[in-house]
């Protein structure tokens, strides 16, 4: 996690986020918002392959910012994550168009 000069936070994922590394990616996440300032974005630009695990992820982490008060904005979605977010239409869940 990366916190800039406005007080933003930034959490960077990297790799696939599947089956396999769902459940790390979760608890650091979890850690991660725990932790940070009110505002934190969650950057998913060098995330290329997500599946249902990896999903079940996102929003897990959208809801719990949420219940911490965290406001937390996913930002740059690749091509097929991007599409996994369509295809099921989990956008609004977390909180992208």
């Amino acid at each position: 996690m990366t916190v800039t000069v406005d007080g933003l936070a930034r959490i960077d994922l990297a790799g696939d986020l599947d089956l396999l590394t769902a459940d790390c990616a979760g608890a650091r996440l979890r850690a991660a918002i725990a932790a940070g300032p009110s505002r934190t974005c969650l950057d998913l630009g060098q995330v290329q392959f997500i599946d249902a695990h990896g999903l079940a992820v996102l929003i897990e982490a959208v809801a719990f910012a949420r219940g911490k008060g965290v406001h937390l904005k996913v930002a740059n979605i690749n091509a097929q994550p991007r599409n996994i977010i369509d295809v099921t239409g989990t956008g609004n869940a977390l909180g992208i168009a």
